[in-house]
């Protein structure tokens, strides 16, 4: 991990309080886009999601500064970035491709050539189950400098809590309307989810301050409820979508 100045810390230090002040997964892609313009320098900024739910947006900065056309040809021709979709550190084309070499690649010619483009720092999460996060900066000039790369790497940590915190807060609400629609008792409620975790009668009993008898009762109503034949498939049908 390369040394950063004051001036790049500075920079990191605002990039990384964009991430973190994201408060649902509408403002996610934009609040990444300032971060990554904040830490890389660069003409053409992009936050690019595979296979994420639709409300994960696709964002470039500037909003126009690629055609239909040339998205349409960058996703053709990503095979001729070596790196691609395996960048665990930040890697850029410059890294793996001479300019002869680079000149002769349809993603340079039909793409990046095309808006003047000469080079591109790529970053690509793995967010599993193959799914992945890319952010990509691209400039007019070849080579990205230590800071950049060591920010940009910085960043991920941040990143990754930031979909760790949004994703906790979608599996509340997600769990808070199934309990609501099944009209369960505030108590009920909280027994479920216990039982859910897999306490056992006496330690929900100890836990809520009741017998394990009422707990009992309480599990009879839950199953009536959610249509639920034992404990043990609680756990399931809490999770189900």
């Amino acid at each position: 991990m390369g040394y950063l100045d004051s001036h790049s810390l500075h920079r990191l230090s605002h990039a990384t309080l964009l991430v973190h002040s994201t408060r649902d997964s509408n403002d996610l892609s934009n609040n990444l886009l300032q971060a990554l313009r904040s830490v890389v320098g660069g003409d053409i900024f992009v936050v690019d999601w595979r296979n994420c739910t639709p409300t994960l947006r696709t964002l470039y900065a500037p909003e126009r500064a690629v055609s239909r056309e040339i998205n349409e040809a960058v996703h053709q021709h990503l095979g001729d970035n070596p790196g691609y979709g395996k960048r665990r550190v930040p890697m850029s084309i410059s890294d793996q491709l001479s300019p002869t070499a680079w000149s002769r690649c349809a993603l340079n010619a039909e793409a990046y050539g095309r808006v003047g483009q000469k080079d591109g720092l790529g970053l690509d999460i793995d967010l599993g189950e193959g799914r992945m996060l890319t952010l990509n900066v691209t400039r007019a000039t070849r080579g990205f400098g230590d800071p950049e790369r060591t920010s940009l790497a910085l960043l991920e940590g941040h990143i990754r809590q930031t979909l760790g915190r949004l994703q906790a807060r979608s599996r509340r609400r997600h769990i808070a309307h199934r309990l609501h629609d099944r009209a369960l008792s505030e108590r009920q409620r909280e027994v479920l989810v216990a039982v859910a975790h897999g306490a056992t009668n006496a330690e929900v009993a100890a836990r809520l301050g009741i017998r394990p008898g009422t707990v009992k009762r309480h599990l009879e109503d839950i199953y009536v409820k959610t249509g639920v034949g034992s404990r043990h498939q609680l756990a399931g049908w809490l999770a189900d979508e």
